[in-house]
């Protein structure tokens, strides 16, 4: 008798028994949603978000990246250009002493 119970009861649950991460109803084989929805699994969202974020900090890391050495290029180019006025003037005053 309680072996019939359990079976019983393992039997609807069985019947019975949806998975969570399926969208479409199984009633009906051909449902109007769309391949993602129908199909879709949290390991492919879970790979999908993923895949977006590690995109998007690899664009905003180099976007940081080439600013960096952007102002470390301009700040190089400015001394040089700094030098060389120094280096101009020095000449002008030798050239006038003279």
């Amino acid at each position: 008798m309680i072996f019939n119970k359990i079976a019983n009861a393992a039997a609807v649950k069985t019947a019975f028994h949806r998975y969570a991460y399926s969208t479409a109803s199984s009633s009906s084989p051909k449902s109007a949603g769309s391949f993602y929805y129908q199909y879709g699994t949290p390991l492919v969202k879970c790979i999908v978000l993923a895949s977006a974020t590690t995109l998007g900090f690899q664009l905003l890391w180099q976007h940081l990246e080439y600013q960096e050495y952007r102002d470390e290029a301009d700040a190089y180019v400015t001394k040089l250009e700094d030098r060389l006025k120094s280096l101009e003037e020095q000449q002008q005053q030798q050239q006038q002493q003279q």
